[in-house]
């Protein structure tokens, strides 16, 4: 399996933190440190919308927010001011502002959305937040006194339909497991260095360690089974994706492209070649549907950034499903042809030998003649 670049979408000025790809593939919000939140079609590539909010800084977070099976109604996203913004589609099909809470005193790390519970998740200052999302569009928190640890809370994941929310940590490559109702750690424990970034496929949690690549954990027990092994030039937190029915995972990089790795064996596979040699492409994002995978790529330039679009491509021979015939020289069409020939005017001289009656002489004649021909064929 392959990719080929489809759209490569412009606008912002700056570095794109953050990508998020809506639930029927329809839409793809953007949002980086030039303050602007961009609404994408991933049909067209047209931009749809802009969003532009200054007075919260760079934006470090984005996620859908479903309220149905349309998939496309409302996002969240966090920036640098610490606040948590939510955007509602109206009747004319464009976002509008509906509430902003203040979520955190640093920077809004992550976000995760519970459709279930229709709870939203948010990790920054060293803490993680749950919240309830009102019929209103409002964000009300549901922890008195979140546990606040000396370090990064970088990603925050709902767990077991959205009892449990995971909550990682970077410096001390810690992951903490708490029940929500009531909320109580259940459980804490340490990965293999430390932690860039983190994805959640099932019951298994994707580690990017900061160090050689990207671990598999299964949990609770977060026992690593898989590793995704890769060089790092430089240590930046990179984002991780995985397309689960096609079998493969997509790492974030620092020298132009992302990569692709198999999800199942661990094998590298490829890479998609976004800019130039030391380009960081951080943030990453992929969506399965039945037009196949779609995978989204971001740069982070300190002047203008780009966004690009990649489409699977199969071969020829796939997207047929047909295996191509293996010809020999005793099967190929120019031989049998010959032999079909040769059959003919064989065919036509002993007719004529019939009718002159002459074939005994003619049999004595070519005799010899045939069996060199078949020696030949």
């Amino acid at each position: 399996m392959t990719f080929s670049s489809k759209f490569t979408l412009t606008r912002h000025t700056q570095a794109v933190n953050v990508l998020a790809v809506s639930m029927h593939g329809a839409l793809l919000i953007t949002g980086g440190n030039d303050s602007r939140i961009v609404v994408w079609s991933l049909v067209s590539g047209e931009m749809i919308q802009e969003l532009f909010v200054p007075a919260a800084g760079y934006i470090s977070a984005i996620i859908w927010i479903d309220f149905d099976d349309h998939g496309e109604s409302a996002f969240a996203f966090g920036a640098s001011d610490g606040n948590i913004q939510i955007y509602e589609r109206s009747n004319d099909a464009l976002f509008e502002f509906r509430s902003t809470s203040i979520g955190h005193t640093g920077a809004v790390e992550s976000l995760a959305w519970d459709p279930v519970h229709r709870r939203l998740a948010s990790a920054g200052d060293g803490l993680p937040c749950v919240w309830n999302l009102t019929p209103e569009k409002t964000l009300t928190s549901i922890i008195s006194q979140p546990d606040k640890q000396p370090y990064v809370a970088r990603t925050v994941h709902f767990y077991d339909n959205g009892a449990s929310l995971l909550v990682s940590f970077l410096e001390s490559g810690e992951i903490f497991c708490y029940s929500i109702e009531p909320w109580d750690l259940k459980w804490r424990k340490k990965v293999q260095g430390r932690i860039g970034n983190t994805a959640l496929e099932g019951n298994f949690l994707l580690v990017s360690n900061l160090k050689d690549g990207v671990d598999k954990y299964a949990i609770p027990a977060l026992q690593r089974v898989q590793s995704y092994s890769h060089v790092i030039l430089h240590n930046v937190p990179l984002q991780i994706s995985v397309a689960r029915q096609a079998g493969l995972i997509f790492v974030g990089g620092d020298d132009g492209f992302a990569r692709v790795f198999d999800y199942s064996s661990g094998a590298y596979r490829g890479q998609l070649v976004h800019g130039n040699r030391g380009d960081r492409i951080i943030p990453i994002a992929s969506h399965e549907g039945r037009a196949g995978c779609t995978v989204v790529t971001g740069s982070c330039f300190n002047g203008h950034s780009n966004v690009k679009v990649w489409e699977e491509v199969e071969s020829a021979w796939q997207e047929a499903d047909v295996t191509p015939p293996s010809l020999s020289a005793g099967t190929s069409p120019t031989m049998q042809l010959v032999r079909f020939a040769v059959i003919c005017v064989l065919v036509n001289v002993v007719m004529h030998a019939l009718h002159s009656g002459t074939l005994s002489i003619f049999y004595l004649s070519i005799k010899d003649s045939i069996v060199r021909l078949t020696r030949v064929l």
